[in-house]
């Protein structure tokens, strides 16, 4: 026996006992349960205690009959589904289709044969559980549907018959007997530009067997819309006559925003929303590709903007970003009336921007009519990104440089020109910034020679290839050295020595700009220790520290350890800063500065005049001395009226209680100037170059001192 069999609880009510008795005799024998009723009052009760799988109801009962009956349980809770066989001894057509009328599942005739009537109500049974899983199998696929958003149909070609499921009809926002039941619509619901691709797609099948899989739009009656992947195949009948187009249509919109949204993530910026370096490189090939069949020019610009490192560091990258978008959208403008120099061959634009990363940006101008209109372009960035940014209450003043490559002449890959462009860009920082060059063969050697000096860079100081020059510091009044800077060169092993100027930003790029300050800064203490062991007149070794250096806790202890390992004095040493490491954080700086004062370290302000600090923070740094900056001290000889700049640093400096020392003097008109004026100390060729440590000595013997302990 089946397990359903065997648990289905039958209720039986006739008023008379012994068919009862017969009854629940056969359907015991074959494993059902049995619950009696003698009336159809009592057979609905039975049915609330005891919810039977089936019901064996006779006709003719006294209180209420079972036509009554049945129909009660029919409108009762539960009842709607239960299976019951109503028992006649009438065998007329009228009785049968009252019974039908009022609900019966089937009917039977007494006298009851035993066999038959288990057989029937075991076949009633095995009916009802399979219709009660069908509709929880269509329940649950119908909760499935609409969890997953897709919906079915059915398409009969021959008659017409379009027929929709419910979660189909719930997409399209109507009811399901709201819809029109034909292909025309259901095409009604489809947006109008996908009308007519999805027509032909769905009478493809029919014409060729082809099955559909296609995404389109459908429009809701509220006027918005949503997208659907439409799959669809044809089923033919046990025949091969009858021929009916089975589909689903599913909502993908989440898939094809989740889409979207990796597809910008991977081929644009974040912050400024412009293509990303992928982007711009797969359009530029295609571009490229495109110049090669039609046989005409591209400009690939490669922008730079000038000094961002120093807005980042000094008002945060939360303002360094917000910049970057303003820079974006006035490049976007800037390049977006560029069209005019170029010719659209397909009638889109003629130029394409993108942020490659951190301050960098390109823009590719294509079917240029001449070469030099490249540069039309770049200068109408230059000029306007020389307006003020508008930034979170802060006016900032931003300049690029820019390199220019074109195409075929300098490169006719991606890669090349991208490199070729990237190399005019860095000439156009060399010649001073907030300019543009176009490539050249020379400017691509100079890149070479300077990736190798970065390569030897690495390798100077293991090698101990790097030496320390002192220039002279002289005080004005007596004539005396008051102090030597501490300069870097190069002893490079072919190309002899070398100044700063030619190694120092290769340094800063590859990062071995500190190693070489804190070398530096150990070699020069430990020259001066020993000039005073040997009775050398050195009051202080002046040393420049970068911003490498200088900013975190990495100069506190590069001092202390040197002062440690060399012996030398803390007021023998002075340090020696610009205007722009010292403001760079003025709050930080101040706090350094404070405890290498404490320790008994002298400071100085090296190049003042030519940074941006204001008044109010110079008072608030703990330095000894102001450095006028060379570039004053020249235009002494040459300025109809040079003293009043100069007379307005040494005036402000000694106001502040600070000494005052002039660099580059090279001229005795210079000194002279500087002596009228009050300036205290100076330096430069008038007194001596940059010499090696012997050289100094020479200098240093008549000026004797008690030799240090």
């Amino acid at each position: 026996m089946e397990k359903m069999e065997k648990t289905a609880t039958v209720l039986v009510a006739d008023d008379d006992e012994l068919i009862r008795t017969f009854i629940r005799s056969a359907l015991e024998q074959v494993g059902l349960q049995v619950c009696e009723a003698s009336n159809g009052q009592q057979a609905l009760e039975q049915f609330v205690l005891r919810c039977p799988d089936i019901i064996v109801l006779d006709v003719m009962m006294p209180v209420m009959d079972g036509y009554t009956a049945c129909s009660r349980l029919r409108g009762s809770a539960g009842g709607g589904r239960v299976p019951i066989l109503m028992m006649t001894g009438m065998d007329d057509a009228d009785a049968i289709a009252k019974a039908y009328e009022h609900g019966a599942t089937d009917f039977i005739t007494k006298p009851l044969n035993h066999s038959i009537l288990s057989h029937r109500v075991r076949y009633m049974l095995r009916g009802s559980r399979t219709l009660d899983a069908l509709l929880r199998s269509e329940s649950r696929l119908g909760l499935a549907q609409r969890i997953a958003k897709i919906g079915n149909w059915e398409w009969q070609p021959r008659t017409g018959q379009f027929s929709a499921s419910a979660e189909l009809c719930r997409l399209m926002g109507i009811r399901l007997q709201d819809f029109g039941g034909t292909l025309d619509a259901f095409l009604q619901a489809v947006d109008a530009e996908d009308r007519e691709r999805v027509e032909l797609a769905l009478k493809r099948i029919l014409t060729d067997r082809t099955p559909c899989d296609i995404d389109h739009r459908i429009m809701l009656p509220n006027g918005s819309d949503f997208i659907v992947n439409l799959q669809a195949e044809a089923v033919f009948d046990d025949q091969l006559q009858s021929l009916t187009i089975v589909g689903t249509a599913q909502d993908i919109s989440e898939r094809k925003r989740s889409e979207r949204e990796i597809h910008r993530l991977a081929y644009y910026d974040s912050l400024t929303g412009l293509p990303n370096r992928v982007l711009f490189k797969d359009r530029v090939t295609q571009a490229i590709a495109h110049a090669h069949r039609y046989q005409y020019h591209l400009a690939l610009l490669f922008l730079d903007l000038d000094r961002f490192k120093v807005i980042n560091d000094t008002l945060g990258h939360n303002i360094g970003d917000l910049l970057l978008k303003h820079v974006a959208d006035r490049l976007a403008e800037s390049v977006r009336h560029s069209d005019s120099i170029g010719r659209s061959s397909d009638g889109g634009q003629t130029h394409e921007l993108a942020r490659l990363g951190g301050d960098e940006f390109t823009v590719l101008l294509t079917n240029l009519r001449d070469v030099q209109d490249a540069s039309k372009v770049a200068r109408r960035i230059l000029e306007a990104l020389a307006r003020p940014f508008p930034v979170s209450g802060h006016e900032i003043f931003v300049t690029v440089s820019v390199g220019i490559a074109i195409f075929p002449a300098d490169g006719e890959s991606v890669d090349v020109l991208l490199k070729n462009s990237d190399t005019a860009m860095y000439h156009a920082k060399e010649q001073g910034r907030n300019n543009v060059q176009y490539y050249s063969n020379a400017m691509n050697a100079a890149a070479n020679e300077r990736l190798r000096l970065e390569g030897e860079v690495r390798h100077a100081t293991e090698r101990e290839e790097f030496v320390v020059y002192y220039q002279p510091q002289i005080d004005l009044c007596s004539g005396r050295i008051i102090g030597a800077e501490a300069l870097v060169r190069w002893q490079h092993p072919q190309r002899g020595l070398l100044p700063p100027a030619e190694f120092l930003q290769a340094a800063s790029d590859t990062g071995m700009i500190r190693a070489i300050d804190e070398w530096m800064l150990r070699t020069a203490c430990r020259q001066n220790r020993t000039w005073q062991q040997r009775g050398l007149a050195v009051p202080r070794v002046s040393i420049n520290v970068s911003n490498s250096l200088f900013h975190g806790t990495t100069l506190l202890k590069a001092v202390e350890a040197t002062f440690v390992e060399t012996g030398l004095t803390p007021d023998r040493l002075e340090l020696e800063l610009t205007e722009s490491v010292a403001m760079r954080n003025v709050d930080t700086s101040i706090t350094v500065l404070q405890q290498l004062k404490t320790m008994g370290v002298q400071l100085a302000i090296d190049d003042f005049g030519t940074g941006y600090s204001s008044l109010s923070y110079l008072q608030r740094l703990p330095v000894n001395r102001v450095k006028i900056d060379q570039s004053f001290v020249r235009d002494l000889l040459s300025l109809v009226q040079p003293v009043p700049i100069v007379r307005a640093i040494i005036a402000m400096a000694h106001s502040l209680q600070l000494e005052v020392l002039a660099e580059g003097v090279e001229d005795e008109r210079q000194r002279s100037i500087l002596m009228a004026e009050g300036c205290d100390q100076a330096q430069g060729y008038l007194f001596g170059r940059p010499m090696p440590a012997a050289d100094l000595e020479r200098l240093l013997g008549w000026m004797v001192l008690p030799k240090a302990g």
